[in-house]
């Protein structure tokens, strides 16, 4: 496939920098901080690796029974990194040695079930927490209870919120509870809303399980929470919450994308949701007990993140990651009333689950199979690839200072060098 193409954006060229070898696969995005980046694999080992070269340059490994598919997490107010582990913990490290710091109340434990609950999702830091999601490993095996833990960077002191039997505090063990499943495992985590009147509230969806309110059980749910998760706000469940719990097409594959403030909308802050089961669905995150704004069918079940971006014309895009390729919507509201419309599908091999979009400067980039892609936001064009990737599962691009770093199945993690071309007004292919 041609490395370069031009598009109203200008054109690319995706310029392999260098490619190492992490010894596993890193089934997740890097996150970079300044000059180093950081990368947890399967095995539990995490990795502060220099952005210019590739060279690892330290290593923190974690000992347990199983895998785990987490990303670390930065914290910018404390200059700490946090990581997950194979060991049912989360770790707080040096970013520039990868030395443990045991000393403000870190690592904090947020399984007790290591062989059946896992520490699946990315981490994510604000608020002053830093929050984890659990489910299980692939096959299902029960007992767990998913469950949200909010850890204060501060001093490690840890809310959980138990999407089952949730009038239980605390981390439990998984038999402490009657019930079992609801596992959050999305690729993109705990979702925190950055609106101010929202007040650092958090969002997850949960997977199979009971969905029973009335007995504090929110399987198969999009749940708000309070920003140290000690509370529950609001919770959505769609009507054949049941039937996707029996036919195990879990809501929790996919955590809520936020989008941005609508001001012409009757409800102008809202989220989109979806799950195995195939079924967007676009939620007022201010009131989520109410139903649905809109659903619309996609053509495979969500594994992947969607992406959410506010173009300098104004237009909200959303993209979505299938394994038959990316789907844009535009966020679209007319009498007051928002709906997503359907703006163009890439058809690409975006492997079994297809991959997370991310979206930088105009451009949506995406790890296919054996291949980054570039592609323009607005149309959906090819903008520029390169095949130097491998195959695919759930990993995702990660971009920083005009570079995009990106995992594959071979255990491999490449940097490309994003370089500008000349402009050009339509879109045509280079061989």
């Amino acid at each position: 496939m041609s490395n370069e193409v031009t598009g109203t954006h200008g054109s690319i060229t995706l310029t392999k920098l260098w490619q190492v070898s992490l010894g596993d696969i890193a089934d997740s995005g890097p996150i970079i901080k300044g000059s180093m980046l950081y990368v947890t694999v399967h095995n539990g080992t995490t990795y502060g690796i220099a952005t210019s070269t590739g060279a690892k340059v330290w290593t923190f490994t974690t000992s347990g029974p199983n895998i785990t598919t987490s990303e670390p997490a930065y914290d910018v107010a404390g200059n700490e990194v946090y990581a997950g582990g194979v060991d049912g913990k989360v770790h707080q490290l040096n970013p520039v040695t990868g030395v443990e710091n045991t000393a403000s109340g870190f690592p904090v434990l947020v399984t007790r079930a290591t062989q059946t609950e896992k520490d699946a999702s990315p981490l994510n830091v604000a608020n002053g927490y830093v929050y984890a999601q659990t489910s299980a490993y692939d096959g299902d095996a029960t007992p767990y209870v998913g469950h949200v833990v909010a850890m204060s960077t501060a001093t490690g002191q840890s809310h959980v919120f138990n999407t089952l039997c949730s009038s239980m505090t605390g981390l439990i063990a998984p038999t402490a509870c009657a019930q079992n499943r609801s596992g959050m495992w999305s690729r993109a985590g705990v979702v925190v809303d950055p609106d101010a009147a929202m007040n650092g509230e958090i969002y997850v969806a949960t997977g199979n399980g009971l969905s029973d309110p009335g007995s504090g059980d929110y399987g198969d749910s999009v749940l708000g929470l309070a920003h140290d998760a000690s509370a529950l706000i609001g919770s959505y469940a769609p009507s054949n919450a049941a039937m996707l719990d029996s036919e195990d097409l879990d809501l929790g594959s996919s955590s809520p994308a936020l989008i941005p403030r609508q001001s012409s909308s009757l409800t102008p802050l809202m989220a989109v949701s979806a799950g195995k089961d195939g079924t967007l669905r676009l939620l007022n995150r201010a009131n989520l007990g109410g139903a649905a704004l809109q659903t619309m069918s996609l053509s495979h079940g969500l594994y992947s993140a969607p992406a959410v971006y506010a173009s300098p014309s104004g237009q909200t895009y959303v993209y979505v990651g299938l394994p038959s390729g990316v789907t844009a919507y535009t966020v679209t509201t007319t009498g007051g009333t928002t709906q997503l419309i359907a703006a163009w599908t890439a058809s690409l091999s975006l492997g079994g689950s297809g991959t997370s979009p991310a979206v930088r400067d105009g451009i949506v980039y995406v790890a296919a199979s054996n291949e980054l892609v570039a592609l323009n936001a607005t149309t959906g064009a090819t903008i520029a690839s390169n095949t130097s990737l491998g195959g695919v599962h759930w990993e995702a691009p990660s971009i920083s200072n005009g570079v995009v770093y990106c995992a594959d199945e071979n255990h491999n993690l490449t940097a490309f060098a994003i370089v500008p071309q000349s402009s050009g007004s339509a879109v045509r292919r280079r061989p």
